[in-house]
């Protein structure tokens, strides 16, 4: 038929080793833009698949996962993280700061002052530190 169902895709290339570390919900909202919604990857949607960077910040499936963990961190699911959710996440994480305070930090991606961050403000601070 020159397609295969998204979760026939899902599982041959997902469970695989290099793929294995995305969280389950960014792989499905990943393969639901890549299939624009219709439960099946094209030979063209593959290919296109087999072009993506996985190491880039600015590829779908990095922007779905990155979505997704905040969305994680967002437990009260108002659309934004707050300073004690930023720093609860961190925690869990078991990430450290270095030579910085958490506040200093917090600080840094809240671009508009508003003492939280918001899904857009999180994305362009991760790619600009990204790109440092």
């Amino acid at each position: 038929s020159g397609r295969v169902s998204t979760d026939d895709f899902r599982r041959l290339v997902f469970d695989t080793e290099p793929l294995q570390g995305f969280r389950g919900a960014a792989v499905d909202r990943y393969l639901r833009q890549l299939s624009g919604n219709t439960g099946y990857i094209t030979f063209d949607q593959f290919r296109e698949f087999m072009h993506v960077d996985t190491n880039s910040v600015d590829n779908p499936l990095v922007l779905a996962e990155l979505t997704e963990a905040f969305n994680e961190v967002d437990t009260n699911k108002d659309g934004f993280i707050s300073r004690e959710e930023a720093q609860r996440g961190i925690t869990i994480a078991g990430e450290r700061v270095w030579g910085i305070s958490f506040q200093q930090m917090c600080h840094l991606f809240d671009d508009n002052g508003d003492g939280q961050l918001s899904l857009d403000e999180f994305l362009k601070n991760i790619k600009k530190a990204y790109r440092k």
